[in-house]
């Protein structure tokens, strides 16, 4: 029997300082949402990311170790801005920004946009100190072909041997929560899986497939099937 609960999930964040955020189709929206809902619970919610994030008001840039965090109920770090960015801070960084902060939230990863993505060698950047980690993918990438939808396609391919003009089906789509693509360098026992803009598919349904399906093959994670820009999230279990 398989179960789909309508969850708040800002209350799994709650309990963990230091939470990373991995993966594509949706991580700096989850993000976003996270830090003004965590406000509201009277928490002190910091954002950062060890690769880059694009900047929003507030931010403060840590450029050097001895910079003194600004404390405000919502900020943002990095280290520099480039092209309207935030740069990596490293982990020290972060350690001292959660020495102010309630919960610090970390953008691990890049994806220029796309739903999926395939990590390059030094990719994901998941901090030491992560407590829980988030892999979000889109759901909007099934059915298109692969040079549309996955982030440095062509590493997929060579590794893969798919051929870039083949469709994203629930099977391909399945085969990046991999410990060598979506799980490089994740400890899956701290993650919940994301499965973003279910609301977007023709045929919805197939997140459904798509979940169940790994539910069946990976042990640990929880997972997610979601509408983050609509605030809507299901928790689905068997």
């Amino acid at each position: 029997m398989w179960y789909f609960q309508k969850i708040d999930p800002v209350q799994s964040v709650i309990p963990f300082k230091y939470v990373a955020f991995v993966g594509a189709g949706g991580k700096t929206s989850l993000i976003e949402y996270f830090a003004s809902r965590l406000v509201k619970e009277g928490k002190t919610v910091a954002i950062t990311t060890t690769t880059k994030i694009f900047v929003r008001e507030p931010y403060q840039l840590l450029k050097n170790s001895k910079d003194q965090i600004d404390v405000t109920s919502l900020n943002r770090f990095g280290r520099t801005l480039e092209n309207g960015k935030l740069t990596a801070v490293n982990d020290e960084d972060i350690q001292r920004i959660g020495s102010s902060y309630d919960i610090v939230l970390i953008e691990a990863d890049g994806a220029k946009h796309r739903p999926l993505k395939f990590p390059a060698p030094y990719e994901p950047v998941v901090p030491s100190v992560a407590e829980k980690i988030y892999v979000v993918s889109g759901l909007d990438a099934l059915f298109h072909q692969v040079q549309e939808v996955v982030f440095r396609y062509e590493l997929f391919c060579n590794i893969t041997g798919i051929d870039g003009q083949a469709v994203v089906t629930e099977d391909v789509f399945m085969n990046f929560f991999s410990p060598s693509i979506l799980f490089k360098g994740v400890d899956t026992g701290k993650c919940t899986i994301v499965l973003n803009k279910y609301d977007v598919l023709r045929q919805r349904s197939c997140g459904g497939i798509v979940a169940k399906g790994l539910l069946k093959n990976i042990h640990g994670p929880d997972l997610i099937v979601s509408s983050i820009n609509h605030h809507v999230f299901y928790r689905i279990t068997h």
